[in-house]
């Protein structure tokens, strides 16, 4: 078997064997200890401060029992740390600087910047393009997807829920799956059977993966590992692709650009490292990354779907 299939394989179970790993911060006596004394000197009960915390705290709705986990996580860093031990992990993340309430500021504010830059991209997208190419509502519906997916993320990395975590989860599925949709419907888009069966396809592949996800059936690695084998088919569909269509459409090293350097910055996923001044760490780094890859994918959109309205005039 070749490196490459030995490091995939290696990547597929490490993002599988990913949440039965305990975190030693959490179970820690130091840690459990200061919950318990935190919990008594400023807690009412779970919920309810003694005293009115502050306006970010309220506006994101930190029980006192979670501002306790924050305070207490701190007080355990600087232990392990002034002992010469290397920084703990907390229930299953690395310890974030709170920000504005959010607990993982550098990851809200480049989902904001994906976000934005989706927006804009998407804005110039409905201006160069019309509603009679045929790739025009198909690629519309997967901005939609994304901004949306963006928003979710935004959202579920300032406040860690179990809701928020199933819609991150599910909105960043849909994103991966609905590019490889419009992929396949970009390279067969004058088969209408073949469009039917593809779209059957997907329909189905999201709303049993959605039911499994809201059910409780699946946790972050196997996400993580259906997204990864997602990309994969999307990668291979695409570059096969370009491959043939490199020498015809000039445009054409946009998309296969796109595909190599988001498997390439789609590693950082597999790096696991205490954040950089307690804010950047490998997640954050790999949204910040996403921002100019999503420039690139837009302008070969664009040209795409301004070759194709050529060849219809031409056809007319």
């Amino acid at each position: 078997m070749s490196k490459p299939v030995w490091v995939l394989l290696l990547a597929i179970q490490c993002c599988l064997v990913a949440d039965a790993v305990g975190s030693i911060g959490d179970k820690s006596q130091i840690y459990n200890q200061c919950l318990a004394l935190c919990r008594n000197s400023n807690c009412k009960d779970e919920i309810v401060f003694k005293v009115p915390p502050s306006l970010w705290l309220t506006l994101l709705n930190w029980s006192c029992k979670e501002d306790c986990s924050y305070i207490c996580t701190w007080r355990t860093v600087d232990s392990f740390i002034s002992h010469g031990l290397k920084v703990p992990q907390f229930h299953g993340k690395w310890p974030f600087i709170r920000m504005f309430g959010c607990q993982e500021p550098a990851s809200v504010l480049f989902s904001m910047l994906n976000f934005y830059a989706h927006w804009k991209m998407f804005r110039k997208f409905k201006k160069r393009v019309g509603n009679t190419n045929p790739m025009f509502y198909a690629w519309s519906y997967f901005s939609i997807i994304c901004l949306n997916g963006w928003f979710w993320s935004a959202i579920f990395h300032s406040r860690d829920r179990p809701f928020t975590e199933a819609m991150d989860y599910s909105c960043a599925f849909s994103m991966v799956l609905t590019l490889l949709y419009c992929m396949l419907l970009r390279i067969t888009y004058r088969n209408n059977k073949v469009f039917i069966m593809i779209t059957c396809g997907y329909v189905s592949i999201l709303c049993m993966h959605l039911s499994h996800l809201w059910s409780g059936k699946i946790n972050y690695g196997y996400n993580m590992t259906l997204n990864i084998l997602i990309g994969l088919a999307t990668f291979t569909v695409t570059m096969l692709w370009w491959y043939v269509n490199r020498a015809k459409l000039f445009y054409a090293y946009l998309i296969a650009w796109f595909n190599i350097l988001t498997v390439f910055v789609t590693l950082l996923e597999l790096a696991d490292f205490p954040p950089i001044f307690w804010v950047l760490d490998a997640h954050s780094l790999w949204h910040a990354s996403t921002v100019p890859l999503t420039l690139l994918l837009y302008r070969f959109m664009i040209s795409d779907c301004s070759h194709l309205q050529h060849i219809i005039i031409n056809h007319s």
